[in-house]
């Protein structure tokens, strides 16, 4: 099995007022050509738009990204989870219908009966006999409602930040690792872990992020490979 691990697609980003979009063409455009590579999973970790509210523009070059990337690879297996850039529900609502065709997309934190839905976040990446040869576990980027216990005050808050996500991380992977058993499972996840190279301006300062960077060890050991974003740049926390 092959994975191409991307993020921070950014579509509808401008730039001095200049929109980008003929680069996000060719960008895409290359991403399409590389899945013939016989990649199996494509992960997006979170910002595949620049903001809350995409244009109608940016929303079709997206869709037609995708449409592109199965006509490239039919048995890819898409895996779209949210950054704090991206629409949550937006990049969600078009859930039953695009998982038809092995694309999924996670924008935010699913809870059932007050828990984290874990099986909602689960996503298995078929082998050659189509049988699960692995899982992806999305998880979108975490707000402050995403997380128990916080902290806000001024002495205490970088602390209990760390603390909320470790144990929001211990807690989803225990019980995927339950469903899963012994097959490998890869999480993403959209934040600043201390030790990432930042690039000037181009990331916010947010709330999992930023001031807030949280170390590598948040992430259990169970996991065999975190994709990460909001970084902008190829990042090896090992």
């Amino acid at each position: 099995m092959r994975a191409l691990h991307t993020a921070d697609w950014h579509i509808g980003q401008t730039l001095n007022g200049w929109s980008r979009e003929a680069e996000h063409e060719v960008f895409l455009g290359a991403v399409a050509d590389i899945l013939e590579e016989e990649i199996d999973l494509l992960l997006v970790a979170g910002d595949v738009f620049d903001n809350t509210n995409p244009s109608g523009e940016s929303q079709r070059l997206f869709y037609r990204a995708l449409a592109a990337f199965k006509e490239h690879r039919p048995g890819l297996t898409v895996v779209i989870s949210g950054g704090n850039h991206d629409p949550a529900l937006r990049l969600e609502a078009p859930g039953d219908l695009v998982e038809a065709f092995d694309i999924h997309t996670i924008g935010t934190v699913r809870r059932k009966n007050g828990a984290v839905d874990v099986e909602a976040h689960l996503v298995p990446v078929p082998g050659p006999d189509e049988a699960p040869a692995a899982f992806v576990l999305a998880i979108p980027f975490l707000r402050a409602a995403d997380l128990t216990g916080i902290s806000f005050s001024a002495d205490d808050q970088d602390r209990s930040i760390i603390e909320a996500a470790r144990r929001f991380h211990a807690e989803i992977v225990e019980a995927a690792a339950a469903l899963v058993g012994n097959l490998p499972l890869i999480a993403t996840g959209h934040l600043h872990c201390a030790g990432g190279l930042e690039s000037e301006g181009a990331e916010r300062r947010i709330l999992i992020g930023g001031a807030h960077a949280v170390p590598p060890d948040i992430f259990p050991e169970r996991l065999d490979y975190v994709a990460l974003g909001h970084l902008h740049g190829p990042q090896n926390l090992a």
